[in-house]
Protein backbone atom coordinates (compact mmCIF):
# COMPACT_ATOMS: atom_id res chain seq x y z
CA UNK A 1 0.00 0.00 0.00
CA UNK A 2 1.66 3.46 -1.27
CA UNK A 3 1.21 6.64 1.22
CA UNK A 4 -0.96 8.06 -0.46
CA UNK A 5 -3.69 4.99 -0.14
CA UNK A 6 -2.88 5.08 3.57
CA UNK A 7 -3.08 8.94 3.88
CA UNK A 8 -6.85 8.39 2.15
CA UNK A 9 -7.49 5.10 4.36
CA UNK A 10 -6.12 7.51 7.27
CA UNK A 11 -8.42 9.98 6.91
CA UNK A 12 -11.20 7.35 6.60
CA UNK A 13 -11.24 5.75 9.49
CA UNK A 14 -9.71 8.67 11.53
CA UNK A 15 -13.08 10.56 10.14
CA UNK A 16 -15.08 7.67 11.07
CA UNK A 17 -13.62 7.42 14.35
CA UNK A 18 -13.87 10.94 15.25
CA UNK A 19 -17.77 10.94 14.13
CA UNK A 20 -18.86 8.13 16.06
CA UNK A 21 -16.61 9.79 19.19
CA UNK A 22 -18.65 12.66 18.82
CA UNK A 23 -22.17 11.18 19.20
CA UNK A 24 -21.33 8.80 21.78
CA UNK A 25 -19.67 11.97 23.67
CA UNK A 26 -22.86 14.31 23.43
CA UNK A 27 -24.85 11.39 25.33
CA UNK A 28 -22.38 10.66 28.17
CA UNK A 29 -20.31 13.36 28.97
CA UNK A 30 -21.78 15.48 31.57
CA UNK A 31 -22.59 19.23 31.83
CA UNK A 32 -19.90 21.31 30.79
CA UNK A 33 -18.38 19.10 28.94
CA UNK A 34 -20.39 17.78 26.72
CA UNK A 35 -19.95 20.97 24.28
CA UNK A 36 -16.90 19.08 23.45
CA UNK A 37 -18.91 16.97 21.62
CA UNK A 38 -20.95 19.22 19.62
CA UNK A 39 -18.51 22.07 18.13
CA UNK A 40 -16.48 22.36 14.90
CA UNK A 41 -12.97 23.34 16.92
CA UNK A 42 -12.51 19.70 17.92
CA UNK A 43 -13.22 18.69 14.37
CA UNK A 44 -11.05 21.15 12.64
CA UNK A 45 -7.99 19.98 14.57
CA UNK A 46 -8.34 16.76 14.03
CA UNK A 47 -7.98 17.67 10.09
CA UNK A 48 -5.30 20.08 10.82
CA UNK A 49 -3.29 17.51 12.57
CA UNK A 50 -3.97 14.91 9.54
CA UNK A 51 -3.01 17.12 7.28
CA UNK A 52 0.38 17.97 8.82
CA UNK A 53 1.21 14.85 9.85
CA UNK A 54 0.43 12.56 7.08
CA UNK A 55 -0.23 14.24 3.95
CA UNK A 56 2.77 14.56 1.52
CA UNK A 57 1.70 18.20 -0.31
CA UNK A 58 -0.64 20.77 0.69
CA UNK A 59 -2.82 19.57 -1.65
CA UNK A 60 -3.08 16.12 -0.57
CA UNK A 61 -3.50 17.44 3.13
CA UNK A 62 -6.69 19.58 1.68
CA UNK A 63 -8.29 16.11 0.01
CA UNK A 64 -7.48 14.40 3.73
CA UNK A 65 -9.17 16.82 5.61
CA UNK A 66 -11.89 16.96 3.42
CA UNK A 67 -11.97 13.40 3.74
CA UNK A 68 -11.52 13.50 7.47
CA UNK A 69 -14.53 15.73 8.33
CA UNK A 70 -17.02 14.03 5.57
CA UNK A 71 -16.52 10.70 6.63
CA UNK A 72 -16.95 11.93 10.76
CA UNK A 73 -20.11 13.17 9.53
CA UNK A 74 -20.87 9.33 7.89
CA UNK A 75 -19.54 8.04 11.32
CA UNK A 76 -21.93 10.54 13.32
CA UNK A 77 -24.91 9.62 11.62
CA UNK A 78 -24.26 6.30 11.34
CA UNK A 79 -24.30 5.64 15.10
CA UNK A 80 -27.52 7.78 15.51
CA UNK A 81 -28.84 5.22 13.04
CA UNK A 82 -27.74 2.25 14.73
CA UNK A 83 -28.43 3.42 18.26
CA UNK A 84 -31.90 5.37 17.56
CA UNK A 85 -33.13 4.09 14.21
CA UNK A 86 -33.44 7.74 12.68
CA UNK A 87 -30.76 10.00 10.70
CA UNK A 88 -30.18 13.78 11.04
CA UNK A 89 -32.64 16.35 9.33
CA UNK A 90 -32.16 17.04 5.66
CA UNK A 91 -31.48 20.95 6.92
CA UNK A 92 -29.29 19.76 9.60
CA UNK A 93 -27.33 17.08 7.46
CA UNK A 94 -26.46 20.36 4.88
CA UNK A 95 -25.19 22.18 7.22
CA UNK A 96 -23.10 20.39 9.19
CA UNK A 97 -21.97 18.79 5.40
CA UNK A 98 -20.78 22.52 4.42
CA UNK A 99 -19.05 23.28 7.72
CA UNK A 100 -17.26 19.56 7.14
CA UNK A 101 -16.45 20.59 3.50
CA UNK A 102 -14.93 23.97 4.27
CA UNK A 103 -13.09 22.91 7.43
CA UNK A 104 -11.38 19.96 5.91
CA UNK A 105 -10.33 21.84 2.75
CA UNK A 106 -8.71 24.97 5.19
CA UNK A 107 -7.07 23.28 8.02
CA UNK A 108 -6.10 20.04 6.13
CA UNK A 109 -3.78 22.03 4.41
CA UNK A 110 -2.93 24.71 7.58
CA UNK A 111 -1.37 21.59 9.16
CA UNK A 112 0.19 21.03 6.37
CA UNK A 113 1.75 24.38 6.18
CA UNK A 114 2.23 24.60 9.77
CA UNK A 115 4.58 21.13 9.89
CA UNK A 116 6.41 21.71 6.83
CA UNK A 117 7.10 25.11 6.58
CA UNK A 118 9.08 27.96 7.99
CA UNK A 119 7.68 31.19 7.10
CA UNK A 120 4.55 33.53 7.35
CA UNK A 121 2.07 30.17 6.07
CA UNK A 122 3.15 28.31 9.13
CA UNK A 123 2.50 31.44 11.42
CA UNK A 124 -0.88 31.82 9.17
CA UNK A 125 -1.65 28.55 10.19
CA UNK A 126 -1.56 28.12 13.74
CA UNK A 127 -3.32 31.63 14.06
CA UNK A 128 -6.23 30.30 11.92
CA UNK A 129 -6.38 27.12 14.10
CA UNK A 130 -5.98 29.69 17.28
CA UNK A 131 -8.61 31.74 15.85
CA UNK A 132 -11.34 28.84 15.63
CA UNK A 133 -10.97 28.07 18.95
CA UNK A 134 -11.40 32.04 20.15
CA UNK A 135 -14.09 32.50 18.09
CA UNK A 136 -16.35 29.99 19.01
CA UNK A 137 -15.67 30.51 22.90
CA UNK A 138 -16.98 33.89 22.41
CA UNK A 139 -20.18 32.55 20.82
CA UNK A 140 -20.41 29.95 23.56
CA UNK A 141 -20.22 32.76 25.85
CA UNK A 142 -22.94 34.45 24.27
CA UNK A 143 -25.30 31.57 23.76
CA UNK A 144 -24.58 28.86 26.82
CA UNK A 145 -25.97 29.93 30.72
CA UNK A 146 -22.03 28.57 31.61
CA UNK A 147 -20.13 30.98 30.63
CA UNK A 148 -17.29 29.19 31.36
CA UNK A 149 -17.91 26.71 28.55
CA UNK A 150 -17.04 29.40 26.03
CA UNK A 151 -13.90 30.95 28.22
CA UNK A 152 -12.33 27.31 28.42
CA UNK A 153 -11.91 27.02 24.62
CA UNK A 154 -11.03 30.99 24.32
CA UNK A 155 -8.46 30.26 26.32
CA UNK A 156 -7.27 27.28 24.36
CA UNK A 157 -7.21 29.14 21.72
CA UNK A 158 -5.26 31.70 23.08
CA UNK A 159 -2.64 28.79 23.90
CA UNK A 160 -2.26 27.51 20.80
CA UNK A 161 0.72 29.50 19.81
CA UNK A 162 2.33 28.46 22.74
CA UNK A 163 2.31 25.06 21.72
CA UNK A 164 2.65 25.15 18.06
CA UNK A 165 5.05 28.17 17.33
CA UNK A 166 8.57 27.14 17.60
CA UNK A 167 10.01 30.50 18.76
CA UNK A 168 8.67 33.63 20.71
CA UNK A 169 9.15 35.72 18.15
CA UNK A 170 6.69 33.13 16.13
CA UNK A 171 4.41 33.18 18.53
CA UNK A 172 3.94 36.87 18.71
CA UNK A 173 3.37 36.90 15.03
CA UNK A 174 0.64 34.20 15.34
CA UNK A 175 -0.98 35.78 18.45
CA UNK A 176 -1.06 39.42 16.02
CA UNK A 177 -2.27 37.30 13.48
CA UNK A 178 -5.39 36.12 15.82
CA UNK A 179 -6.60 39.55 14.64
CA UNK A 180 -7.35 39.18 11.16
CA UNK A 181 -7.85 35.68 11.42
CA UNK A 182 -10.57 36.00 14.38
CA UNK A 183 -12.11 38.25 12.08
CA UNK A 184 -12.26 35.44 9.60
CA UNK A 185 -13.62 33.21 12.12
CA UNK A 186 -16.42 35.69 13.67
CA UNK A 187 -17.48 36.18 9.79
CA UNK A 188 -17.13 32.32 9.28
CA UNK A 189 -19.29 31.41 12.61
CA UNK A 190 -21.58 34.58 11.30
CA UNK A 191 -22.57 33.06 8.27
CA UNK A 192 -22.81 29.32 9.80
CA UNK A 193 -25.36 30.45 12.39
CA UNK A 194 -27.21 32.50 9.85
CA UNK A 195 -27.24 29.38 7.18
CA UNK A 196 -28.85 27.06 10.34
CA UNK A 197 -31.58 29.33 11.30
CA UNK A 198 -32.25 29.54 7.33
CA UNK A 199 -32.23 25.47 7.05
CA UNK A 200 -34.04 25.27 10.10
CA UNK A 201 -36.79 27.48 8.92
CA UNK A 202 -37.56 25.59 5.80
Amino acid sequence: MNSNVRLIVGAVVVGLAVGALTQIGQSVLPDGFSQLANSISPWVTVAFVIGGFLAPTARWAALAGFLTLVFALVGYYALVWLRFGYTGGGSSLVMWSLGAIAGGLVFGPAGWYWRNTRDWRRTAAIALLAAVYVAEGLYLVIILPNAAVGVAFAVVGLLIPLLLAASWRERAYAWLGLVPALLLGALGYFVFTALSRGLAAL
